[in-house]
């Protein structure tokens, strides 16, 4: 595999290295998401019927909902979690349930932020590596 570094902004530190789920436009957990499935319910999302559990999930910004947060700890407890989140920019609304796993599950989700250039780059990666010591990833094709 083929295999770049690009830095980032880390909200949530982690050690993680999982399959991407890439989509170039916001997404709401609230709605959107089955908590019991992690898969994507909402058919005007392109990653509908997609299941993120498991998976390195990256959406450009967050939308909606402040139970997002309760939404992502619901998918802890059911097993259904993403791995890792990406954005352009991160919010309380989507750092809430990665923030309270970490202190609470000692679950590490991961959450990082990239420029637009290097968000561009996800664009048909297949995994995506995250470290608890350093602000970069590692994006493998």
């Amino acid at each position: 595999m083929e295999k770049i570094t690009v830095k980032c902004k880390t909200a949530v530190y982690g050690n993680v290295r999982a399959e991407l789920l890439w989509a170039n436009e916001p997404m709401s957990f609230w709605g959107t998401v089955d908590p019991q499935t992690g898969v994507i319910r909402d058919n005007r999302h392109s990653l509908y019927k997609k299941n993120m559990s498991g998976k390195v999930l990256a959406f450009t910004t967050p939308k909606g909902s402040s139970g997002t947060g309760l939404i992502i700890l619901e998918q802890i407890r059911t097993g259904c979690a993403p791995a890792a989140i990406i954005n352009l920019r991160s919010d309380p609304v989507v750092l809430t349930g990665p923030v309270i796993a970490k202190r609470f599950y000692n679950v590490d989700i991961p959450v990082v932020n990239l420029s637009e250039e290097d968000y561009g780059k996800l664009e048909g990666a297949k995994e995506v590596e995250f470290f608890a010591d350093r602000d970069e990833i590692d994006i493998y094709y």
